[in-house]
């Protein structure tokens, strides 16, 4: 049997192990800057970007696809938002895109320079005001204006007063205009609707991951864009690579990555295993030597294999190289347990896996006739919130992005007889997240006291 140690070796000497380091490690100006993760620096990029006048020769497309992922997170008139993202480019008019937009100062018709924007205080900034003129076909004299303004988020936290600031800002200036207030957020600040992150309904959110794969990529693929502007592109998306909070958290992925993590964790399963229960283990040579390999020196790709495989919800476990209190926390995990309020009882239902918990949460429904097939039949989606591409439980073991389900538990319905499909290859916490939310929609009031108690452990 080969030793810990030896499969760390033939982890890390893998080929694709060693094209992702080189993916990871690639030069970047942001970086060598100091300003990765700047704000500024991420309001004047997308307003150049959005900008059709500018040099990237993309006109309106950015835009465009902007409008998109706007329409992915919309959670209302997402038909109109698409019809907006649809239109010829020749009813656009007049487009002007300003960075650092003084909120005190909206005018519909004025010009107000940057460097005089630059003077006013932060909280009163929105980081891009875009408006242009749209013609109407069928009318070529009948124009209406469309405002876009998108504040962004990297280390702050959303800020409910002030997005309301804007919004009753908004209300009073473009009564009789369309606008758009889009909140561009890190993902683990997005909760389940955008009335929760943003404090109104009428807030767009989306998140960085959403503006790689629905925007930059697609920019970086179209033919029309400047050679010169390429490299800019590319070198922002590699910059949302790069983790920030404490080298935690990372704003994005891309396809590259994800397609190496998931091949690398298929043909090293037992590796992540092994060192899972290894980070559980009492101290020992053998523990802190794993520790120091997958923390120090290879502590950015197994970080980004952890982040990555946390973001797709496919692993069960995550190793923890922690204290000793800091594990015994996570131990709980292995009674999973949902606190249910309904018609004036108290339930509490138990699992000692997600599989487990999640039948025990279809029975309980079942038996208390709530609606559980109407919202099966679409398929529901996996974790806190409704924008992802892969199913918890469905009519058939094929996700929302047509992938198949990684790890398969079924459930026969006691009320109609049908099966349910459940994928099962997702962490504990996913789990909870997504039977909570499940739920709330049905109209049950649930607390989840592993989640709310739990201790954030850095990577």
């Amino acid at each position: 049997m080969k030793s810990l140690k030896r499969m760390l070796y033939e982890l890390t000497m893998d080929k694709e192990f060693v094209a992702l380091k080189f993916l990871i490690d690639r030069p970047n100006v942001f970086h060598v800057v100091g300003a990765t993760h700047l704000e500024t620096w991420h309001s004047r990029f997308l307003s150049w970007l959005l900008d059709p006048t500018e040099r990237h020769m993309l006109g309106y497309y950015p835009f465009q696809r902007f409008l998109m992922a706007i329409a992915e997170s919309a959670e209302e008139n997402i038909d109109d938002i698409t019809d907006l993202a649809m239109l010829n480019v020749n009813q656009f008019r007049n487009p002007e895109v300003i960075a650092e937009k003084d909120i005190n100062k909206l005018d519909i018709d004025e010009q107000e320079t940057i460097e005089e924007t630059e003077k006013n205080d932060d909280k009163g900034r929105l980081d891009v005001f875009f408006k242009v003129n749209i013609v109407d076909e069928k009318d070529p004299g009948k124009e209406k204006k469309l405002i876009l303004a998108v504040e962004q988020k990297v280390y702050a936290r959303v800020d409910v007063n002030q997005c309301n600031k804007y919004l009753t800002k908004f209300e009073e200036k473009f009564k009789d205009e369309t606008f758009m207030l889009v909140g561009l957020v890190p993902k683990s600040q997005i909760k389940e609707s955008n009335e929760a992150t943003f404090g109104s309904s009428k807030w767009f959110g989306i998140d960085y991951q959403q503006l790689v794969d629905i925007v930059l990529m697609p920019c970086l693929e179209n033919p029309d864009l400047s050679i010169y502007a390429k490299p800019i592109i590319q070198q922002y998306v590699d910059a949302l690579r790069m983790p920030y909070k404490g080298k935690r958290e990372k704003l994005a992925t891309i396809e590259e990555e994800r397609t190496l993590v998931r091949s690398i964790y298929d043909r090293f399963e037992d590796v992540f295993k092994a060192i899972t229960k290894i980070s559980n283990e009492v101290d020992s040579d053998e523990r802190n030597y794993v520790s120091t390999v997958v923390n120090d020196t290879y502590g950015e790709v197994f970080r980004t294999i952890k982040w990555i495989l946390n973001e797709e919800n496919d692993v069960e476990e995550i190793w923890n190289f922690s204290t000793g209190f800091q594990r015994n926390i996570f131990k709980r995990w292995d009674e999973l347990q949902m606190l249910i309020k309904h018609e004036g009882k108290e339930t509490v239902i138990y699992g000692k896996s997600v599989s487990e918990l999640w039948k025990e949460t279809l029975q309980w429904i079942e038996e208390h006739n709530l609606p559980l097939r109407q919202l099966i039949e679409e398929g529901f989606i996996l974790g806190g919130g409704d924008r992802g591409n892969r199913y918890a439980i469905a009519f058939q073991p094929i996700h929302k992005n047509r992938k198949k389900f990684a790890s398969i538990h079924t459930y026969e319905s006691i009320i109609t007889g049908e099966t349910y499909y459940i994928e099962t290859k997702i962490n504990p916490e996913s789990g909870m997240k997504t039977i909570a939310k499940l739920f709330k929609k049905l109209g049950v009031e649930v607390e989840t006291p592993l989640l709310e108690n739990s201790v954030t452990v850095p990577f």
